[in-house]
C-alpha cells in the first residue's frame, strides 16, 4: 500500500512535462482524496456509534472507541491537509494558494 502512494505521483509525472505541474496535480489529487475519506470516515464513525447504542455494556464499549477513533482520524487529517501547506509557506516565506496549489 505505501508503494501504491510512492509510485502514484509517477503517474502525475507521466502525463505532464515539469516538476511544478506534476506537483500541482499530485496536491489537487490530495485535497480531493482527504475530503473524500474523511467524508466516508465520519459517516462510518456515526453510523457504528449509533448501531453501538443498541449493543450490550462490553461490544457498546469497543464500537464506541472505534467510532470516535474514526471520527478524530477523519479531523486529524483535515486539520493536517490545511496546517502542513501553510507552514511550509511560512517556513519559505510564500503564501500558499489552496486554489491552485501552488506559493505565491
Amino acid at each position: 500500500m505505501r508503494l501504491l502512494f510512492l509510485l502514484l505521483p509517477l503517474v502525475f509525472a507521466t502525463s505532464t512535462g515539469d516538476l511544478q505541474t506534476t506537483l500541482q496535480e499530485f496536491c489537487k489529487f490530495l485535497y480531493g482524496l482527504v475530503g473524500d475519506i474523511a467524508f466516508i470516515m465520519i459517516l462510518l464513525s456515526s453510523l457504528i456509534y449509533s448501531i453501538a447504542q443498541t449493543l450490550p455494556a462490553d461490544p457498546r464499549a469497543r464500537a464506541t472507541v472505534y467510532a470516535q477513533h474514526l471520527l478524530v482520524g477523519a479531523f486529524v487529517g483535515i486539520i493536517l491537509l490545511i496546517l502542513i501547506p501553510s507552514l511550509v509557506g511560512i517556513m519559505i516565506g510564500k503564501s500558499f494558494d489552496p486554489t491552485n496549489c501552488n506559493f505565491v
